[in-house]
């Protein structure tokens, strides 16, 4: 349909609001609801996306109104929103295939690809040029699944076969429409790839935490500081299994950047062969969290530079303390008082970071 179809503005710029973790029921917290609001009203997004964990409510109805409030901001906006599912969205008593569904009948732009991929809602979306005449961009939306209950590794689940050879076969068919040129692309899912172990932090040969121990090596909690930009509050908890994604994206050559939430605390920045990995943290106040990242992403898309983008992570205090904002109205003291001592926070763990960030870990246009 013309009036769901992705594009450019005017201006040439394509800009995304992605709210991760919001795990939330059929109220909405209030100052979930409000930072929703007042983000959707300053950054005038052309698409949402929710990067999963989005809702928890118990059983269908439950579930129903749950969405309808999680997306109630974006539609009263007329804006166009899609959605990729966490690791708890089904826990409620409701499969991820009616969750879509409900999803759906509120407009949702996520869909199955493919009865035979695995998972439910993997598809991708495609951004045309402002005149419509082309493909310009590519967006993917990947379920990377729950828990591994099929091999010893256990774990968190992982990119299966089916949903690499779809990626695969779509990608070629967009890029032999792209007379011969892969489409640049963003990938959306919301647990990390397995190589952020090997990429952040280091060996501890001396240790066998199964928890952290990954294809039979063990890393501690220590990080390689100069390795990201950004914050990683609590370890990072991706499949403890290779499972080729990276490498598909690396072989296919479209996609130049991935989102990830899952982890709520993280908000980092960094670099994987080439290919840039993003942790949004979580933009809810039910699910645990912490006032110092809260917040949301702000990706921006240019026509003119496809392989470029910028990227801003706006924080709950940022949207708090900004003149006529309701949020601070609607806290408690402990809550007011965690949002205005999270700047402060904020702000010491930066400076003390900055100085052993790679400018390489930096993308600009």
């Amino acid at each position: 349909m013309e009036e769901s179809r992705l594009r450019f503005s005017n201006t040439g710029k394509f800009k995304i609001l992605i709210f991760a973790d919001c795990q939330d029921d059929e109220t909405l917290e209030e100052t979930t609801r409000l930072l929703m609001c007042q983000a959707l009203d300053t950054y005038c997004p052309e698409l949402v996306i929710f990067l999963g964990d989005n809702t928890v409510a118990k059983g269908y109805e439950n579930q129903y109104a749950a969405v309808e409030a999680l997306t109630k901001p974006v539609r009263d906006r007329n804006i166009l929103f899609a959605m990729v599912f966490g690791n708890h969205d089904q826990e409620q008593g409701v499969s991820k295939e009616k969750l879509l569904e409900i999803y759906k009948s509120f407009g949702c732009l996520t869909y199955n690809a493919h009865d035979d991929i695995y998972g439910t809602g993997n598809c991708n979306l495609p951004v045309y040029s402002f005149d419509g005449k082309k493909i310009s961009f590519n967006l993917w939306l990947i379920d990377s699944g729950s828990n591994n209950t099929v091999t010893p590794h256990g774990g968190y689940d992982f990119i299966r076969e089916s949903q690499l050879e779809w990626y695969r076969k779509t990608a070629a068919e967009l890029k032999r429409q792209n007379g011969g040129k892969a489409v640049p692309a963003i990938n959306f899912q919301h647990i990390v790839i397995p190589e952020i172990y090997e990429h952040l932090y280091y060996k501890a040969p001396f240790s066998k935490n199964p928890k952290t121990t990954f294809m039979g090596v063990t890393y501690s909690d220590a990080t390689k500081i100069s390795k990201y930009s950004g914050l990683i509050l609590e370890r990072a908890c991706p499949p403890r299994i290779y499972d080729g994604q990276l490498d598909a994206w690396r072989e296919t050559g479209d996609v130049i950047a991935a989102f990830c939430g899952h982890d709520h605390t993280n908000s980092f920045r960094t670099f994987i062969r080439g290919i840039e990995n993003i942790n949004v943290p979580t933009a809810g106040c039910y699910a645990y969290s912490t006032e110092i990242t809260r917040g949301f992403g702000v990706l921006t898309l240019y026509e003119d530079y496809p392989k470029s983008y910028d990227y801003e992570l706006v924080h709950l205090y940022d949207m708090a303390l900004k003149k006529d904002s309701e949020i601070l109205k609607v806290c408690g003291l402990k809550q007011k008082a965690e949002i205005l001592a999270g700047k402060a926070v904020h702000g010491i763990l930066t400076a003390c970071h900055a100085p052993f960030i790679n400018n390489k870990t930096k993308k600009h246009r």
